[in-house]
């Protein structure tokens, strides 16, 4: 029983990992209509993480970090608009699907 209740807990913390990755991709969502969403962006992982960090959520190699890696990596590394604009909705269409 005491395995079980160790499974359930990490689910649960991996579940609220995503929660917590969804509302900060939101936050940048509600700002998409203004290109400051780019720069914005950096500031919000860095909450998202400091976050986690404070509920001593993992947030080392989980899924829910590698996708704001990924976003954080193409906003620095690709001048094109759109392809930035693309990083940040895929960030936020995966925190969905992983949050429902």
């Amino acid at each position: 029983m005491k395995n079980r209740e160790k499974e359930m807990k990490q689910k649960e913390t991996y579940r609220e990992g995503w929660k917590i990755s969804a509302k900060y991709s939101t936050i940048l969502m509600d700002h998409e209509d203004k290109n400051e969403y780019f720069e914005l962006a950096t500031n919000v992982y860095h909450q998202f993480i400091s976050e986690l960090r404070v509920k001593k959520i993992p947030h080392v190699d989980k899924n829910y970090i590698q996708v704001w890696g990924t976003m954080i990596n193409t906003l620095q590394n690709n001048p094109k608009i759109h392809v930035c604009r693309a990083a940040i909705k895929l960030l936020h269409q995966t925190n969905v699907q992983r949050t429902n």
